[in-house]
């Protein structure tokens, strides 16, 4: 094979590399534009939530297969009524019972607002004979008062019918 061939030969696996890669590059940007970018109605929702003081976030979750939902973990006092503790946007929330895993399901209905537009919400207390996630922010102390009973984790879920449209 001549020098002149081989070096043909080359540089057109180098053209050729260098379209795969763009190629691949234009897809993944393309890919990118057309997923969702997350339950941004729900974080618009929960972010205009006001907390009682005593509580403070500790982490957030969410967002499930569909990207469309979201929820909010708070720690504080346990002897404080829950339906007491979030209030928001036209929020409505009734007792409901059951449980999920380890979660307790204790109220559930339903918020607006202008930016978020209609979302269901439920509040969950974590039950407090569980070990808490590592991923929330507690200390070794307060997770002594979670077990104790003294401490408790709750979850705000919200879930926006913009978000699955």
């Amino acid at each position: 094979m001549s020098h002149r061939r081989a070096a043909g030969i080359i540089v057109g696996c180098v053209v050729a590399s260098s379209l795969v890669i763009g190629l691949l590059g234009c897809l993944g940007t393309l890919v990118l534009l057309l997923l969702p970018d997350g339950p941004k109605h729900a974080h618009r929702y929960l972010s205009q939530v006001q907390v009682d003081p005593a509580y403070r976030q500790v982490g957030q979750g969410g967002q499930g297969n569909c990207n469309c939902n979201l929820q909010y973990f708070y720690v504080g006092p346990s002897h404080t009524d829950p339906a007491q503790v979030f209030s928001g946007p036209t929020l409505t929330l009734q007792p409901t019972d059951g449980s999920t895993a380890v979660w307790d399901r204790l109220l559930e209905g339903e918020g607006a607002s202008e930016a978020s537009g209609t979302c269901r919400v439920v509040m969950y207390r974590y039950q407090r004979d569980r070990e808490p996630f590592d991923s929330w922010k507690l200390s070794t102390g307060e997770r002594a008062l979670v077990a104790s009973g003294r401490l408790v984790v709750l979850s705000l879920y919200a879930s926006c019918a913009r978000d699955h449209a």
